[in-house]
């Protein structure tokens, strides 16, 4: 890819990161920006610490454990340098267990994207739209104002930058009750704030483009995930100016259809992202999950 891999590490001083640490080292384009962590990690603070060393004219961000697809990045990159867009954000599909050890072991999201797009489940949790996967000039972050370190642990802060890096070059558009928190399984059916930003990942889709995210186990209870109601309360605080009572916009599968009008293409041959089922049994791979999700776990 020709760029540089620059890692905010939340460094906890137990005896993995010394060895994470050397790992990296032996990688000619990659740095990390460590930073001593005691309590639960602050990822905002952790992503302003690593913006603080990019030294490249265009910036990607994105979680660890987001699969590294450098031509979807450099896809977009040339968007941007073509003056086409200012910014992308990416959709995001987040996979089950049994999707990542084939994405692992394949390395090829191009047959993931036809599998979902086919209709099979087993590989695939969700797909997130908006997704804060973000493609954009490395000026526009401080421009923007970077990430608010007064959000603790897990969640919102993302879509505060998001907001903010949007209102920077004009692109949201109010859709009724912004404030909405609600959440969708489908990534046409959001609605509020998620909706306003999703708007903006449609482009994407069009194109069947998505990142992948890697499944791993998370507990919910630690104080990292904790954090995720104060968080939605000072979001909401922030941008308390969204507020709006007046009548809702076209939502986004009107949007959508719309797109695929302009360019002559079929919406059907999109079905995969209209489905909007809570939680499908037939989406986990093992016995164990199966169990799990019948027993509301």
């Amino acid at each position: 890819m020709g760029g540089e891999l620059i890692i905010g590490l939340a460094d906890r001083g137990t005896w993995k990161e010394p060895i994470f640490k050397r790992i990296i080292a032996r990688l000619s384009n990659a740095k990390i920006v460590s930073t001593p962590v005691t309590g639960p990690v602050n990822t905002a603070q952790l992503r302003n610490k690593a913006y603080e060393a990019v030294t490249r004219e265009y910036l990607v961000l994105l979680d660890a454990d987001i699969w590294p697809d450098y031509r979807l990045f450099l896809k977009y990159q040339q968007k941007i340098i073509s003056g086409a867009i200012e910014f992308s954000f990416i959709p995001c599909m987040y996979l089950s267990p049994f999707g990542s050890k084939q994405l692992i072991k394949n390395k090829s999201p191009e047959t993931l994207i036809k599998q979902y797009f086919s209709f099979s489940r087993k590989q695939f949790l969700h797909l997130a739209n908006p997704s804060s996967i973000t493609v954009m000039r490395s000026k526009n972050f401080a421009e923007a104002g970077g990430f608010d370190e007064e959000f603790q642990g897990h969640g919102y802060e993302d879509f505060d930058f998001m907001l903010r890096l949007a209102n920077l070059h004009g692109e949201i558009q109010k859709c009724g009750n912004m404030l909405d928190t609600s959440t969708a399984r489908s990534p046409l059916f959001p609605s509020g704030f998620r909706r306003a930003l999703g708007r903006l990942c449609l482009p994407a889709l069009l194109d069947k483009d998505m990142a992948f995210h890697l499944h791993h186990d998370s507990s919910r209870k630690n104080a990292y995930y904790a954090a995720r109601v104060d968080n939605l309360e000072r979001f909401l605080s922030l941008h308390k100016e969204l507020k709006c009572d007046g009548p809702e916009s076209r939502s986004l599968v009107e949007d959508f259809i719309a797109l695929c009008n302009s360019r002559s293409l079929k919406f059907q041959d999109y079905s995969a992202l209209f489905e909007n089922k809570p939680g499908h049994v037939d989406r986990y791979d093992t016995f164990k999950r199966r169990l799990r999700f019948l027993l509301n776990d």
